[in-house]
């Protein structure tokens, strides 16, 4: 037997009782295991191995078990904030897709007005319909760059917090 036989067997034999091996690999495995001892006694090692592992009784400390019970919190209100932002970014981009197309069509009929009223060329209205498609979205861009991320840590709660509190200071 090569090598490679006695590593898949190793593979296998570690991946039966965690992940569960498909019924023809099983069939390999236990025909590899009958002719090859030295896989044999690797499983009777790995299986006394698991045997001893599950005689220990291991206890956690209370104060191990109340910080894991506060960081699963803390995580589980990290994800509530976390779906939170990610429905009002969907409406703030709805919106911006909104202002952007109102704004477009503003500046349409404006042009066209402006194109009519003052003999101005017809050439004046698309990259000025472009300009005003892009506006919103520019104007939304500086801000972020204005009112880095940090700022925005944390809950809308926070956030007023942190405002009346630099207003009492």
């Amino acid at each position: 037997m090569n090598g490679n036989e006695h590593g898949r067997a190793m593979d296998l034999l570690t991946q039966r009782d965690i992940e569960g091996i498909a019924e023809n690999d099983a069939r390999w495995l236990y025909s590899h295991l009958a002719a090859c001892e030295e896989c044999a006694s690797y499983e009777f090692a790995l299986g006394g191995a698991e045997r001893a592992m599950r005689s220990f009784t291991v206890m956690a400390s209370a104060s191990l078990v109340e910080s894991t019970r506060s960081r699963a919190h803390a995580r589980a209100a990290q994800l509530r904030e976390s779906e939170s932002r990610r429905y009002l970014i969907a409406i703030s981009f709805a919106m911006g897709v909104v202002v952007s197309t109102l704004s477009a069509w503003v500046w349409w009929r404006v042009g066209g007005w402006m194109v009519e009223r003052f003999s101005l060329p017809s050439a004046i209205v698309g990259p000025g319909l472009v300009l005003s498609w892009l506006l919103p979205v520019i104007f939304l861009g500086v801000v972020l760059v204005a009112f880095p991320e940090s700022d925005f840590e944390g809950s809308l709660m926070h956030l007023v917090m942190k405002a009346r509190q630099r207003g009492i200071q």
